[in-house]
């Protein structure tokens, strides 16, 4: 027999199925948002027991053919076969026959939904959305004009769930909200936006403005404002601005002016297909709003339109939180290489440089060393006078060999080789890609040969004078292809100081001096850290002391968090040789985001007298009560930057400010064999202490 702790979890997963099932009828993620839905259906029995029959049929004859309890199928399924339900029962009253009839085309939903769903997804990398309700649904207007023993239901009417002293202009956005459950009343759809509302302001806003945007631009091409918003499938607009703007794409304005543009193109879909569908006496249903949502999305990702959401498709405000985090935080779409020496260099030229770095060859850097201003020493006449000359030249990837050569003499200085431009060259094939290219190097100074396999700072020549190049210097680009001399593409270097302070990526200028960090093998092992592993630590505020317990816990995707045990993530990993909290997910109370504030991230070195910044994202810590939807039209309202410095091997000192002014204060000392030992954050007049138990 099941025990009342599993008996009440099963009943917990079922209602939660059930639940989100309602949600995903207006692509929200959100429990009571369901439950809304759900309470809101049963103002007409007929439409909610229907969905719940097809609900409760499509689930059972899943779990029968073998489909598994986490196969993201079940999501697809359970709100197309939910809402297929509720199209029978704004038909039919419910009877043994209406029934029946909800038995098979639920049944069949489920597998037209898994079978689209494979297509879709395999071949075209695009959600099903509702088209299985919307073929479903077609099919049931239909064919029920041959069943004569079904009980109509569409003639009864429920007029009394409208408020007729509201103004036509509102009775036509709360209707449209409600024929999303099949009931065009005002009191249902007011009910399903308010729970828009509660659930996301971003998610409400673009729901109502992009079905007045629908209706305003159904006004101009009808010519009548009352036919307008007399149009029964104008609810598609609702649907628009819910998926584009808020869930597949990043609010943002340039967000919202596609979404408005998606919104008018379904406006002639609308008409196109009534003029089709009329002639058997059925609605269009949601083709409208799938065709448009699928031809922008399918555009959009194809040409990897800046804001596609890639973060997540939960709530908008925390996608766009969560995009804002990775995008000022992380540079992942360009390459990034680590500097091909050691020891200081100086840019001798860089992006778009005043000389030869122009055009198709504009990504590229020149280093020399100085010292004292000059690159050279004595009279500069000799190229042995130039203090790179010679100097190594280390692999600034993990890859393979494609091409190498060092047979062309050195130039002497002033004098250039016009026929061997690029002079004595690596190129190196990266595993993440891309192609390194390292030119000028020294004649007869390689040390790899092509096809071996290189990692990072591994010696492999020294730096020359030869090809088009007045004075010892050594030049790098990015390539796209393993061709001497191709055109560079954008990159940036990673885990270097330049001008003495610590940077993981940044385009340099003339001038810059830089140096690359090295990787502390002591270090590394301090912040590598084990499944399942915990840390007991006393978490004290203004006084108040608890033990807090941290284990280290896994996602399905491979990446690793911190669990407080109570709902509080915090991602972690290694980018680009430092230690990083990735992000944070959980309440304002949880400590762990206390650790993310303390070190969002550090470059894993020895070196001392680092300093550098971080962008702290607004579900962290924010100080502004503006809320995300205004933040959403300037995404720099109330952004927090942390700056952070390490003058100690094992102390990192920090301030969190906004416009110029300290918000807080922070200490952090890291413990000698793992993690961190404590932390202490002020601000104001509030206290934050998390000391290792």
């Amino acid at each position: 027999m099941l025990s009342e702790e599993n008996s009440s979890g099963i009943v917990k997963e079922l209602s939660d199925d059930m639940f989100y099932a309602y949600a995903n009828l207006v692509f929200v993620k959100n429990r009571f948002v369901g439950f809304l839905l759900f309470a809101a259906t049963f103002f007409n029995v007929n439409i909610a027991l229907q969905g719940l029959i097809a609900l409760a049929v499509a689930i059972i004859f899943a779990r029968f053919i073998g489909v598994k309890k986490d196969d993201p199928v079940n999501k697809l399924f359970s709100y197309n076969v939910l809402i297929t339900g509720f199209a029978i029962g704004f038909l039919f009253k419910v009877t043994g026959l209406s029934v029946l009839l909800t038995f098979g085309i639920s049944i069949f939903t489920v597998l037209l939904t898994y079978t689209l769903s494979s297509i879709f997804y395999n071949y075209l990398k695009l959600p099903v959305l509702n088209i299985p309700f919307t073929i479903s649904a077609t099919i049931i207007y239909l064919a029920s004009g041959r069943y004569s023993n079904l009980i109509v239901d569409s003639f009864y009417r429920h007029e009394h769930f409208n408020i007729e002293f509201i103004p036509a202009y509102i009775q036509g956005l709360l209707r449209a909200a409600g024929i999303l459950v099949f009931m065009p009343y005002d009191l249902i759809g007011l009910i399903i936006l308010a729970g828009l509302l509660i659930y996301s302001r971003i998610t409400f806003s673009v729901a109502v403005v992009s079905y007045y945007a629908g209706i305003f631009f159904l006004a101009l091409l009808k010519g009548s404002v009352p036919l307008a918003f007399a149009e029964i499938s104008s609810f598609n607009f609702i649907l628009v601005g819910i998926s584009m703007g808020g869930m597949f794409l990043i609010a943002s304005k340039r967000t919202y002016l596609l979404t408005l543009t998606a919104v008018l193109t379904s406006v002639f879909i609308i008409d196109a297909a009534s003029v089709f569908w009329v002639s058997f006496g059925i609605p269009v249903f949601t083709l409208p709003f799938n065709l448009t949502v699928l031809l922008y999305i399918y555009v959009l990702g194809s040409v990897k339109y800046v804001m596609m959401n890639q973060t997540s498709l939960e709530k908008p405000e925390k996608s766009f939180t969560d995009h804002l985090n990775y995008t000022k935080r992380f540079d992942w779409n360009k390459p990034a290489i680590k500097l091909p020496f050691m020891g200081e260099w100086t840019v001798y030229q860089g992006f778009n440089g005043e000389w030869t770095h122009k055009g198709a060859w504009s990504f590229a850097y020149d280093f020399v060393i100085e010292t004292n201003g000059k690159t050279f020493q004595n009279d500069g006449i000799s190229r042995e006078d130039y203090y790179c000359f010679g100097k190594p030249v280390v692999s600034p990837v993990e890859g393979t060999v494609i091409e190498a050569y060092d047979e062309i003499d050195d130039n002497e200085p002033s004098n250039v080789d016009k026929a061997n431009n690029w002079g004595n060259y690596i190129i190196i094939w990266s595993e993440k890609g891309y192609y390194v290219e390292l030119s000028h190097l020294k004649q007869g100074s390689l040390k790899v040969k092509k096809g071996d396999r290189v990692e990072k700072g591994e010696p492999l020549a020294e730096c020359g004078n030869s090809g088009y190049s007045p004075e010892p210097h050594l030049h790098v680009q990015v390539q796209n292809s393993h061709l001497l001399g191709s055109p560079g593409s954008d990159f940036c270097f990673y885990a270097f100081l330049k001008n003495k302070t610590a940077l993981d990526s940044s385009e340099l200028k003339k001038g810059d001096r830089v140096n690359p960090l090295p990787v502390s093998k002591k270090m590394t092992r301090q912040f590598q850290f084990v499944l399942d592993e915990t840390f007991d630590y006393d978490f004290t505020v203004n006084g108040n002391t608890e033990r807090i317990t941290i284990t280290v816990k896994m996602e399905v995707d491979g990446t690793y968090y911190f669990s407080d045990g109570k709902g509080g993530k915090l991602y972690f990993g290694t980018d680009k040789d430092r230690f990083v909290f990735y992000k944070y997910d959980g309440g304002k109370d949880s400590p762990l985001k206390f650790f993310f504030i303390a070190l969002p991230s550090f470059t894993m070195s020895d070196e001392t007298g680092l300093d550098w910044k971080e962008y702290i994202p607004s579900n962290v810590l924010s100080f502004s009560k503006i809320p995300v939807f205004l933040k959403t039209f300037n995404k720099n309202i109330g952004e927090l930057t942390g700056i952070y410095s390490k003058k100690d091997s094992n102390v990192v000192t920090g301030k969190i400010i906004e416009n110029s002014t300290v918000k807080s204060e922070i200490r952090t000392i890291l413990c000698d064999k793992k993690g961190i030992r404590s932390i202490f954050i002020k601000f104001g007049d509030s206290e934050i202490k998390i000391e290792k138990s």
